[in-house]
């Protein structure tokens, strides 16, 4: 299947032509590769170096490494949790804003919503009843919210029948989570209760269009809101210390960790 490479890039060549392998479909989830011995022989290389590019492969999530007799390297199975968690490092790495971050949400969200409308079946319109129900009895006790809201989002784009477009609001409700938990007050959660109704309607209903305008709307205004947010932390000075999972420079709003 492989074939010699040069030594000056081995790993970087070993790594390419696993992937393509990978992506070809020459190599299938759960598949086993050679052994080290046997790949090295293959590339015309070490099996020190087949090693690191084994390493590459599986911190890139395509491998997974097993030790013991039966052990060995496997393709792995696809996991979008990984997906969430790269568009997750991508956006602290560049030290993206929070505004930004609205954003882009507007955006695939508004997207997500219009084809959940035109795809949803009958359990997923069933799914997003029960959690919209569920969280009106959570607004209505005044309980904490914003997990359940946020979940009901990624429901959505489940609804949508697009799986990167799930795997990118399940990473937009990991980098909001912290912000949306500090800015939650009784009011806005009932505004939120009322979009989150309108939106399931109109997906019950298969209305694209309605569903796409209400899920824009509903986001624009949460922009709004954020915006509000950040400019009145900046007046009293305590963005860093309110925003522990995504504080950066009060004036930048950066996507950063405390101590970094």
């Amino acid at each position: 299947m492989f074939t010699p490479v040069s030594r000056s890039r081995a790993s970087g060549e070993i790594v390419s032509q696993i992937e393509h392998a990978i992506f070809e479909g020459g190599l299938r989830p759960g598949d086993r590769l050679e052994s080290e011995r046997e790949l090295a022989e293959q590339f015309g290389v070490s099996r020190i170096t087949v090693r690191d590019a084994l390493r590459v492969l599986e911190a890139r999530g395509l491998i997974r490494v097993k030790v013991g007799a039966s052990g060995g390297a496997f393709v792995a199975e696809t996991n979008l949790d990984q997906v969430a968690e790269s568009i997750t490092t991508m956006v602290r790495l560049r030290r993206m804003t929070l505004s930004e971050l609205a954003e882009a949400r507007t955006i695939v969200e508004s997207a997500a919503a219009e084809r959940a409308a035109a795809r949803a079946d009958d359990a997923a319109v069933a799914r997003l009843g029960v959690m919209v129900e569920e969280m009106r009895h959570v607004v209505h006790d005044e309980r904490p919210h914003t997990e359940a809201s946020m979940d009901f989002h990624v429901a959505v784009a489940e609804a949508s029948g697009n799986e990167l477009l799930s795997a990118t609001v399940r990473a937009y409700r990991d980098l909001l989570m912290q912000t949306l938990q500090d800015m939650r007050d009784v009011r806005s959660a009932r505004v939120t209760q009322k979009w989150h109704e309108e939106i399931m309607e109109a997906i019950r209903a298969h209305d694209a269009d309605a569903a796409r305008k209400l899920m824009q709307d509903h986001l624009q205004d949460f922009e709004k809101r954020i915006r509000l947010y950040l400019q009145t932390k900046d007046v009293t000075g305590e963005a860093k210390a309110d925003l522990p999972a995504l504080a950066g420079t009060s004036s930048e709003h950066g996507l950063r960790r405390n101590g970094q």
